[in-house]
């Protein structure tokens, strides 16, 4: 049920009967008023006229309670935004204004007060009402800092679901990639991993679709769920000393709040979703980490966990590295590092298809990744690690052998 939805519908019919009742009320004064020599209103059409009123004075309130009910309903979105502390301290301010207000009030209690002064007096006692509310509330909110040190289960960040047991929300684009099932299976994801309903549709919806690759990687992505489903997961408990307690490693979440249910695309419905229930949204899209991010949303971005993971290299350092192709550039050739990173071989163009020893010489990041350059170790003949560079015998313990080879030579 859709609770916004009844309250404005709610709001909107008791306004309108309200509006009905009063220009009933109105059309019957002003039908029953007379002149000396005759009346307002013909009396045939006392009840038209009555009928009338009363029909634009429905009309006029219904306008004004979807209105109303509209302002109601924003302002419940905005205390449900709201933190546990900060609810319960507007709501102590609140009562404690009251009373105190209702304490200011009854002195204004006078006996044998005018009438024409009564209304001013009630007038007088709403806006301090008013008043003292908004100051219990203001002094309530400056005692935040004392209500979350002697209360500290209200404080949200110190909560269980921003700690290891928060739940965790799969996206699409990270199903169909398929390294979050190694990830799982590895033991590094700890608590609930959820696959909302909306996403699982868009799956299914990917692999029914008509294009081959769109199908494939649908399937793909169903194959991964499939895998993670196999899997158990050891969630902590949330209350010290308590059993661990062992679940599968991806479960349908089909329970999603309205607030969810009321945005349009799926990035947009996992955000929300993830702020609804104080989860993390585990994705490898730049784009929607960033929404995320902007909305306070804790993001796992297994790209940036990968780029984290890749071998440092340094400029100086030597490796074996298999080339593999030819650059782009003249001379040049291309190798891979175990993780995918790609190095670019100076004057390497001629040994592709060789494994050969190569010195690391620039390391460049960019926004598409890490690019390495390096040179191509020069292998030495049979016998020239006998003699330097001028020639001379590099064992001197030996003397004259060097020469007689190199004579010989």
């Amino acid at each position: 049920m859709n609770i916004n939805r009844v309250l404005w519908l709610a709001t909107t019919i008791l306004f309108t009967l309200t509006g009905l009742m009063c220009g009933w009320a109105l059309g019957l004064f002003y039908t029953s008023q007379k002149t000396p020599e005759s009346s307002f209103v013909d009396p045939r059409l006392h009840n038209v006229v009555v009928a009338t009123m009363a029909l634009g004075g429905a009309i006029l309130m219904a306008r004004l309670g979807a209105s109303v009910a509209k302002a109601i309903i924003s302002g419940l979105g905005r205390v449900h935004e709201l933190s546990v502390v900060d609810r319960v301290l507007g709501i102590f301010g609140v009562l404690l204004g009251l009373v105190f207000g209702a304490l200011i009030t009854a002195q204004f209690d006078i006996p044998g007060i005018a009438e024409n002064l009564a209304w001013t007096i009630q007038l007088i006692k709403l806006c301090l009402m008013a008043v003292s509310a908004a100051l219990g509330m203001a002094l309530m909110q400056g005692m935040r800092g004392e209500m979350l040190r002697a209360f500290p289960v209200l404080d949200e960040n110190n909560s269980s679901p921003s700690g290891s047991c928060a739940p965790k929300f799969l996206d699409t684009n990270v199903i169909i990639d398929g390294r979050i099932a190694d990830l799982c299976r590895t033991g590094f994801l700890e608590g609930p991993i959820w696959v909302p309903n909306f996403v699982l549709n868009e799956l299914q919806y990917i692999a029914d679709s008509s294009d081959s690759m769109r199908r494939v990687r649908g399937r793909r992505g169903l194959d991964s769920l499939n895998a993670m489903r196999a899997l158990t997961l050891t969630v902590k408990a949330a209350t010290p000393g308590s059993p661990a307690e062992t679940m599968p490693a991806v479960q349908v979440l089909s329970d999603i709040p309205a607030a969810v249910m009321r945005t349009e695309t799926v990035d947009e419905k996992l955000v929300v979703l993830a702020k609804e229930m104080g989860g993390t949204l585990v994705t490898n899209d730049f784009n929607l980490n960033r929404v995320a991010e902007m909305h306070g949303v804790k993001v796992l971005n297994i790209n940036e966990l990968a780029l984290a993971l890749k071998p440092v290299v340094l400029p100086g350092e030597e490796m074996t590295l298999t080339i593999s192709r030819e650059g782009k550039e003249a001379g040049q050739g291309v190798g891979y590092l175990d993780d995918g990173t790609m190095v670019v071989v100076n004057d390497g163009r001629a040994h592709v298809g060789e494994t050969c020893k190569v010195t690391i010489s620039q390391v460049l990041q960019t926004v598409a990744g890490k690019m390495i350059f390096a040179e191509l170790r020069s292998p030495k003949g049979a016998g020239d690690d006998l003699f330097n560079e001028n020639g001379n015998n590099d064992f001197p313990g030996r003397p004259g052998g060097g020469a007689r080879r190199k004579s010989r030579s």
